[in-house]
């Protein structure tokens, strides 16, 4: 039976970040999966479009992805997301791949990177041995974020922070609840303020959005008198998360 795979990332318009992230999720999908056809799919239009219209590169949508499995014969496939939360991205490719389940005789999809309490357990407890801590001083991950209900497990992080003693890590995001705004009470205490993303890669969102000289989660800490320093790097860039995806992968369920 001939097998395929699909990688559903959302995406970015940053080579370098793409080179330390995506590609290496993929890479590590390609050897694991060595008797699949690979397929790569990126969530985001404006993305696609941007590489398009700069760089002339088109890279398969979801729907463009299945097809291409369809046209290659693909008997059985394995769809597997990068997206961190169970939301608007990952539904994507959870709607697209029921729609076409009836093309192929058997077809699997992957979970989110944060789908259950184990994911929970399993990415805290990595994050708590990164990140040190230090008196006056805390950490701030930017997610995403959407309008998505499965956007409350931004929230469901940090309790879940404090509830192991780690009130000093702290998650704010670009799109959704809760925002920096929400938060800045909570980092009146501390002198310095740790930035990183909590994405899977390091591209728009976290050089302007966060790091950036305007408007920015950096530019907003340091008026408010706080020193601040950040990590450009990916969650994709870890090995512990791309063993997570990889997980998930291994785990993927039948779609019926």
């Amino acid at each position: 039976m001939k097998k395929g795979v699909i990688v559903a990332s959302f995406g970015t318009t940053h080579e370098d970040t793409r080179k330390k992230t995506i590609d290496v999720i993929e890479n590590d999908i390609r050897e694991a999966f060595n008797d699949s056809i690979f397929i790569r799919a990126w969530t985001s239009d404006i993305i696609r479009s941007k590489l398009k219209h700069r760089e002339n590169l088109h890279i398969n949508n979801i729907k463009e992805a299945l097809d291409e499995a369809v046209q290659e014969g693909v008997e059985e496939l394995l769809v597997i997301s990068t997206h961190i939360i169970n939301g608007v991205e990952h539904n994507k490719v959870k709607d697209a791949v029921l729609s076409y389940k009836d093309r192929f005789n058997k077809i699997k999809i992957g979970a989110a990177l944060l789908e259950n309490d184990d994911d929970f357990k399993f990415i805290i407890k990595e994050l708590d041995e990164i990140y040190n801590k230090e008196a006056d001083s805390a950490y701030l991950l930017m997610g995403h974020g959407s309008d998505h209900e499965a956007n409350e497990i931004y929230e469901q992080l940090r309790n879940r922070f404090v509830d192991m003693g780690r009130d000093d890590i702290h998650i704010a995001c670009v799109e959704g609840y809760p925002y920096i705004e929400d938060i800045l009470p909570q980092l009146s205490e501390y002198k310095s303020v740790h930035l990183s993303p909590f994405m899977i890669v390091a591209g728009d969102h976290a050089k302007n959005d966060m790091a950036g000289d305007e408007d920015s989660f950096k530019t907003i800490l340091e008026e408010r008198g706080k020193n601040v320093s950040f990590e450009l790097k990916g969650l994709g860039e870890y090995d512990f998360v791309r063993s997570l995806i990889l997980k998930h992968a291994n785990e993927a369920v039948y779609v019926s």
